[in-house]
């Protein structure tokens, strides 16, 4: 399914929490800050952490990601299903992605700085831990729905 400029751009801002399950039907929900839309119908998603996502996404690939702009009062809710790539071009722009995150971040730490300095310190921190971290792989997601949960 088509996304549209408007739920890219709000996915592509923000964080996602992306929901998984088991074989069995036993759901997880983990936030995700590396998410990216990489055409009109797929999103990428960057494995740095998963343990039991990872083993959901190998028993059960079908998906929901929630996303929401609260400041825009727009939230919405996509479902697919998921492929893993450890190695390859898609693998690859794993990396891109966390680079282009990494300026985001520090971004936000030069904003918190002047307005919020003791965020600002926490922050710094956990920048720095993620400057360290490598992808393990990228989740391909084709989009199948896509619904709007705020109206």
């Amino acid at each position: 399914m088509k996304m549209s400029d408007e739920v890219k751009r709000v996915i592509n801002n923000n964080f996602v929490h992306l929901a998984t399950s088991s074989k069995d039907g036993k759901p997880n929900v983990v936030p995700i800050g590396l998410c990216r839309t990489i055409s009109d119908h797929e999103l990428l998603i960057v494995d740095v952490h998963f343990k039991k996502t990872r083993e959901n996404l190998e028993e059960n690939p079908q998906v929901a990601i929630a996303v929401e702009a609260l400041e825009e009062l727009k939230a919405y809710q996509l479902k697919g299903e998921a492929k893993i790539f450890s190695q390859g071009e898609l693998y690859e722009k794993a990396f891109e992605i966390m680079k282009e995150q990494d300026k985001v971040r520090e971004k936000r730490v030069s904003v918190w700085r002047e307005k919020r300095p003791a965020m600002a310190e926490r922050f710094e921190k956990l920048v720095e831990r993620h400057h360290k971290l490598r992808p393990k792989a990228v989740v391909l997601v084709d989009v199948e729905e896509i619904y709007s949960t705020m109206r």
